[in-house]
């Protein structure tokens, strides 16, 4: 195989690569998002349910939890997804220089 055509491959591997950690980003952004809206519908409707002070403290509680707790998942899910990609491009770009250094010294 030529240098030319190894630099396409690469060139096509990492695209593929991007496309893919950009798409998985934007879907979990997606699912992130409906849920926000999700979690604000839930507790907008506990809102007349309240009746005193500490229980509107309570809720207040709870809500500001349940958006921790999912922005906390929102970012480790993002995290693993680049670390993923991170990965997949290493072995891409090792594999593809290893080949070069491997030929050169032969």
């Amino acid at each position: 195989m030529s240098i030319i055509e190894k630099q396409a491959d690469l060139g096509r591997s990492l695209y593929e690569i991007n496309s893919s950690t950009l798409s998985e980003i934007a879907d979990l952004s997606r699912k992130n998002i409906e849920q926000y809206f999700e979690v604000n519908r839930a507790f907008g409707e506990k809102l007349p349910e309240v009746r005193a002070v500490s229980s509107f403290f309570e809720l207040q509680r709870e809500y500001g939890e349940t958006l921790w707790n999912n922005a906390r998942e929102a970012v480790e899910a993002q995290n693993a997804i680049l670390k993923n990609a991170f990965n997949e491009t290493r072995e891409v770009v090792s594999t593809a220089f290893m080949a070069e250094i491997g030929r050169a010294h032969v």
